[in-house]
């Protein structure tokens, strides 16, 4: 008898003193103050409740002190909240501390916590991490998605052509077919048939559209900048100059085989050899989207940055049928050399400043220089008297009227000056700015009389050199 009361005792002496313990415990975890040795010890003598159960508890509670402290001991052997870490720390913009818990998870073998470290990398164009993170999983159709976006970055073609038929099953078809429209794979007859059709009604269009003077094929060296192509592809369809200017579907061409080389500041300049190799150019023009620098026209190209906009778009395609910028032009700019013998663009001439002799006749023999004479009223001016003679340029009492108006086109060559047909600013010397319904206007005089010429152009100057 004495022995079942001494055994009782240590029984309920036992389960007091446990109780005991483990409620100065779990006061330990509500105050972020227990160690990871003493975790440890609680998650083996209560049964009752889990560390997992814990930390949902204390999120719902709102103490969010007591949770981080706890899921740091815990995240080092439980890949869950190792993750659940990364994640708090990506939310708080703390992408180091993120990273570093994304990798505790990876190590414990958390397939999200590879791909949430991927998204990380890309955004900071880390892209030579990605590969041997995702490889390993590409059974994922989002690692694989993403594996995609990299290759295209690094123009990583044997990778592009092995895994197509893998990205072509499950929920990436609609991603298959967007890279298939870039023509981002190898041809298959399938493809070929595809874009032979594509191709035809795209001639029947322009041949149905016949004030489309010229058409450009667009390419881009990435994903981001394949669809931002499309997308400026599509809002330029509403602008007036589509009327002239028919655009195609951009394709995918690595970075390395137009092997760029400016910086961001510069303006964007690439090797022009890789088109010599291209049979699947059917345009006058060629329109290439890079990652970053500065948008110009060289002849036959357009270069333009994944992040310019349509106002940029719109300002460089107006170059490849005959407008000149308004802006200060480099000095050595051919066209501010000399007086032009000849008419060479719709919306600038550069002329004589000062004449003399009778005005009538003086006005016929300038005019006979400008493209956009037709559209000047006989009763707009564009000679003033000055000293012996007359000096070229519409008064600005005439400001509204259409005439000949000085532009900056050539104010870094002090000999010649340039005139333009609007006393206004226009979309010609800054993107913002709108594009004249006047200049439409004098692109039907002649829509085809300035275009730039073809980027075989670009392919005879660089071969030369």
């Amino acid at each position: 008898m004495i022995i079942k009361k001494i055994l009782i005792s240590l029984v309920v002496f036992t389960s007091l003193s446990l109780f005991f313990f483990i409620t100065d415990y779990r006061e330990k975890i509500a105050n972020a103050e227990i160690t990871r040795q003493q975790l440890s010890i609680l998650e083996t003598l209560d049964p009752f409740i889990t560390t997992d159960e814990r930390l949902v508890q204390l999120l719902a509670k709102g103490n969010n002190k007591a949770w981080l402290h706890l899921a740091k001991l815990h995240g080092d052997f439980n890949a869950n909240t190792a993750y659940q870490l990364a994640e708090y720390y990506r939310r708080s913009k703390q992408i180091r501390l993120a990273e570093l818990w994304y990798r505790v998870a990876i190590r414990q073998q958390h397939l999200l916590a590879r791909i949430a470290l991927a998204n990380i990398y890309f955004k900071h164009q880390k892209y030579a991490e990605i590969k041997p993170l995702l490889l390993s999983i590409a059974v994922n159709d989002t690692a694989l998605a993403m594996l995609y976006k990299i290759a295209l970055y690094q123009g990583d073609l044997a990778f592009i052509a092995e895994h197509k038929n893998r990205l072509a099953q499950g929920d990436n078809i609609g991603f298959y077919n967007e890279l298939e429209q870039f023509s981002v794979f190898s041809e298959s007859e399938e493809q070929k048939k595809s874009e032979e059709k594509h191709e035809y009604n795209l001639e029947k269009n322009i041949k149905n559209n016949s004030a489309c003077s010229v058409d450009v094929q667009l390419f881009a060296t990435n994903l981001k900048g394949l669809r931002h192509g499309q997308q400026l592809m599509s809002a330029f369809e509403h602008q007036k100059l589509a009327k002239y200017i028919c655009l195609r579907t951009p394709k995918y061409i690595p970075a390395e085989a137009i092997n760029c080389l400016h910086s961001v500041s510069e303006n964007i300049s690439c090797n022009t050899s890789v088109w010599i190799t291209r049979d699947d150019i059917n345009t006058r023009y060629i329109g290439v989207i890079v990652e970053q620098g500065g948008a110009n026209v060289d002849h036959g190209i357009m270069y333009i940055d994944q992040d310019d906009n349509l106002d940029v778009l719109i300002h460089e395609l107006s170059h490849f049928i005959g407008f000149v910028d308004e802006y200060p032009l480099p000095k050595q700019h051919q066209k501010c050399q000399q007086v032009q013998q000849n008419p060479f663009a719709h919306n600038l001439v550069v002329l004589p400043d000062y004449y003399q002799g009778e005005r009538e006749k003086l006005r016929a023999s300038i005019l006979s220089q400008v493209p956009w004479r037709n559209l000047i009223k006989h009763s707009t001016p564009i000679l003033s008297k000055y000293q012996q003679g007359w000096t070229l340029a519409t008064p600005v009492t005439y400001q509204n009227e259409i005439g000949l108006f000085t532009t900056a086109s050539c104010n870094k060559q002090r000999k010649t000056q340039a005139f333009k047909p609007l006393a206004s600013r226009t979309k010609l010397e800054y993107f913002e700015l709108y594009f004249p319904e006047i200049y439409l206007n004098i692109i039907e005089l002649a829509p085809k009389l300035f275009l730039m010429p073809n980027y075989h152009f670009n392919l005879k100057r660089d071969l030369a050199h």
